[in-house]
């Protein structure tokens, strides 16, 4: 195989999480351009392609198919090559990776990528239906989610399995919430105690509301670039020394998950283990879910992370603070934006600029986003690992 190209991470922006009705995709996308260009100093004329992330524009504002060209050229960013890219909750992540792989095997030096979404609608029932259309079966009953009801049967698996309570989850969400305090552009600003969490109105036993991420609006770029490329325009930026991509099976019965085989590829592509992980940004749509992630993963064991919850080991300040952004449940998850997002504060924590939320001598972060449902299977899991 080719030797691949070192790839770099320049100038993130995250815009403000949360519900924002009054904005539109394109107010959310432009003050993220924007800033992206202002902090690398590069010209529109200097980007050779794009790659935007978004899940559900088509069934949200009626722009399922031009929406890159639609919000960058709106932005003055026209006209480039473009590509549109759609894979649920894995969106904004997959367009790194594509984005990533044009800049790998040599295709192009300086790319742009934005993730973007706006889930709040005057239907609420709107957005649900488009969460919906992200999965081969069906809520099991009216007006219920499909997510959610997944999402409940993994908590109940776990804890059966392994012994862990609701009282592990709400101490998941608890961690979440500080580490939200000490971002700004996190959805949520709001401190909860364990008690306040599991009193919260119940979703689907043993989730509580406070437990499950909310609908969110906001978006997030970054610029990709070849190390040649850096080196002419005077540029610094933390390398993504793994850009993975793997398709769910619905038949997997107990084989291992889309987020476990993604791992076992990101790390052998990277040269690196679970042990060199020095933080992680992992998809929490509830919190349960940031425990089946990190052991797919394999920042610990099968029935460990709840252990390390109790530990404070996933705090910041702990051993592998995981989801020191907020995570899904308290930054917010616009969906499109969200995989963008994690790789922006990976990168900045591996550059040391993460402010208040830095992880002391952070060296290789990991991110990590799964979309959609296959069977009890995610549909698509992406990992990229970056190093300073």
């Amino acid at each position: 195989m080719k030797a691949l190209q070192s790839v770099l991470v320049c100038g993130g922006q995250v815009g403000k999480f949360g519900r924002q009705p009054e904005s539109t995709l394109a107010s959310l996308a432009a003050p993220v351009l924007k800033g992206t260009l202002a902090a690398t100093g590069i010209k529109p004329t200097d980007i050779e392609a794009a790659f935007v992330g978004n899940g559900f524009g088509g069934l949200l504002q009626n722009q399922e198919t031009i929406l890159g060209q639609v919000l960058l050229g709106g932005a003055g960013l026209g006209p480039i090559r473009i590509h549109n890219v759609k894979n649920a909750c894995s969106s904004g992540s997959d367009a790194v990776h594509l984005a990533w792989s044009s800049i790998a095997y040599g295709q192009y030096d300086c790319v742009l990528v934005l993730g973007v979404e706006k889930m709040t609608h005057d239907d609420p029932k709107a957005t649900m239906s488009a969460l919906a259309s992200a999965s081969d079966r069906q809520p099991t009953s009216a007006g219920r989610s499909v997510f959610m009801d997944l999402n409940s049967e993994r908590a109940m698996r776990y804890m059966e399995r392994y012994g862990a309570t609701p009282k592990h989850f709400a101490m998941c969400v608890v961690k979440n919430r500080a580490h939200a305090l000490m971002n700004e552009m996190a959805a949520v600003h709001q401190a909860l105690t364990v008690d306040e969490v599991l009193a919260d109105r119940t979703v689907v036993a043993p989730l509580t509301r406070a437990m499950c991420g909310g609908i969110a609006d906001g978006a997030a770029s970054l610029l990709l670039v070849s190390e040649s490329f850096a080196r002419r325009h005077g540029l610094k930026g933390a390398r993504l020394a793994a850009s993975a991509v793997e398709g769910g099976d619905a038949q997997r019965g107990d084989g291992p998950s889309v987020t476990a085989r993604c791992a076992q590829t990101a790390f052998e592509q990277a040269g690196l283990g679970p042990n060199d992980v020095s933080l992680a940004e992992v998809h929490d749509p509830t919190a349960p879910q940031e425990l089946l992630d990190i052991e797919d993963i394999g920042l610990c064991g099968p029935g460990e992370a709840f252990k390390l919850l109790e530990q404070q080991a996933t705090s910041l300040g702990g051993r592998i603070p995981v989801n020191v952004s907020g995570g899904l449940t308290a930054r917010g998850h616009p969906v499109g934006a969200t995989g963008v997002a994690q790789i922006v504060e990976i990168a900045e924590q591996v550059e040391g600029r993460a402010g208040k939320r830095q992880v002391t001598g952070a060296k290789v972060g990991l991110a990590q986003m799964a979309g959609g449902l296959l069977g009890d299977d995610s549909a698509v899991a992406t990992i990229h690992i970056l190093t300073n």
